[in-house]
């Protein structure tokens, strides 16, 4: 098997305040919704956050409902970043912009990484990670 691409999907309320959080937090500023959908291109990875109707639409395909994160559910989407400077902007942006920082962003002692969790609107999670420098 040779997989030429990956999407993930997931379902969001609110398609502009979506759109706004991924803009201004991810610093993806040529965002736009398209039919009820906003596709992010991440390196090897393409994300599509789509409007809940349409996701529920989708999701009928292979018998599913819509299902949002709860604290007993959901995913965890982990993104390296280039500095421990965009870990902390990303952490205020969060809350600025319609989401949540669920943590402190700080140095994890196992890992060694500078790490922070956040949420979007939806509460989709995200844990945005600076890695260790090898020196």
């Amino acid at each position: 098997m040779h997989i030429k691409s990956t999407v993930v999907s997931l379902p969001v309320q609110d398609l502009d305040k979506t759109l706004i959080f991924y803009k201004n937090v991810f610093g993806l500023r040529d965002l736009q919704a398209e039919e009820g959908i906003i596709a992010i291109e991440l390196p090897s990875l393409s994300l599509f956050m789509i409007e809940v109707s349409a996701f529920e639409k989708y999701s009928r395909k292979a018998g599913l409902g819509v299902q949002f994160p709860n604290k007993n559910a959901g995913i965890i989407l982990s993104c390296a970043l280039s500095s421990k400077e965009d870990v902390d902007a990303a952490q205020e942006n969060a809350r600025k912009f319609g989401g949540s920082a669920r943590s402190k962003a700080c140095v994890d002692e196992a890992y060694g990484g500078y790490m922070v969790y956040i949420a979007d609107p939806d509460g989709h999670l995200w844990e945005l990670v600076h890695p260790p420098q090898k020196g």
